[in-house]
């Protein structure tokens, strides 16, 4: 009977720790899959800030030539300005002759 009495309590010993390696083994696989899904996770969001990266730069480009336009087309605006500025004196003067011929021709045939 002494020894019946050893033994119960070495097998439920036995019971208890194989139980706990168990949920041990589980604990481990699930960090384990935690671990991988988090991996996959940073690999995605690395790939996105690298799009984001070459959106960004061509943001930029987009940014340099749109200014570039833009300076392009002030200076285009200034020109055509001053052409227009020394064009209006040009009719003016062709406004004014047709008038003086108009007040000559009034006057002198009517």
């Amino acid at each position: 009977k002494q020894w019946y009495q050893r033994r119960v309590p070495i097998t439920a010993g036995i019971d208890n720790q194989d139980t706990y390696l168990q949920e041990r083994e589980r604990n481990i696989k699930t960090i384990y899959s935690k671990i991988e899904e988090l991996g996959s996770m940073m690999g995605r969001l690395s790939q996105m800030i690298a799009n984001q990266g070459e959106t960004i730069s061509l943001l930029d480009t987009n940014v340099t030539d749109i200014q570039t336009n833009v300076d392009a087309a002030h200076s285009e605006l200034l020109k055509y300005f001053q052409s227009i500025s020394s064009n209006r004196w040009l009719m003016f003067k062709v406004f004014g002759i047709l008038i003086v011929f108009f007040i000559i021709f009034v006057v002198f045939m009517a």
